[in-house]
């Protein structure tokens, strides 16, 4: 009886704790992304100094950027629609995207993504013209 009321009382504990500190025995999203080694980039697509450029978001002198399978990529489009097209189907599970003015496209390295350097080109409609990267962009698979 004594052990009975122990474990109750232990038990019991666990149900007032768990909602103020949170469960220890599972993971959020960001704990699990972390614990795998998944990593989201940001590239921006805008115009600089007059010409519509791909840049990373904090280094607007380059645009290629380096990802293994399960990274994300985070395009930030500003000023126009745009068009994607990427090389291979296997690197995102399709071959192109529009995105409207002022939004994202989040997208997820493939798993049975094949590794190497792809050039990719995004269509500006506003200017009907595509816009500079490192000459082209690319996502270079490792």
């Amino acid at each position: 009886m004594k052990h009975r009321n122990i474990i109750t009382s232990v038990l019991i504990s666990f149900l007032f704790i768990l909602p103020i500190y949170g469960n220890p025995f599972s993971l959020n999203d960001d704990q699990m992304d972390q614990d795998q080694g998944r990593v989201e980039y940001t590239i921006v697509v805008k115009v600089i100094n007059d010409e519509w450029r791909v840049v990373l978001e904090d280094d607007y002198s380059k645009s290629d950027v380096r990802v293994r399978r399960g990274d994300r990529i985070r395009w930030v489009v500003e000023g126009s629609d745009v068009s994607f097209q990427f090389p291979d189907d296997r690197i995102f599970g399709e071959n192109t995207r529009v995105v409207k003015d002022g939004n994202s496209l989040v997208l997820a390295v493939s798993a049975r993504s094949p590794k190497g350097e792809f050039p990719y080109t995004v269509f500006v409609h506003e200017s009907m013209t595509y816009a500079r990267g490192q000459s082209p962009p690319r996502i270079i698979v490792r």
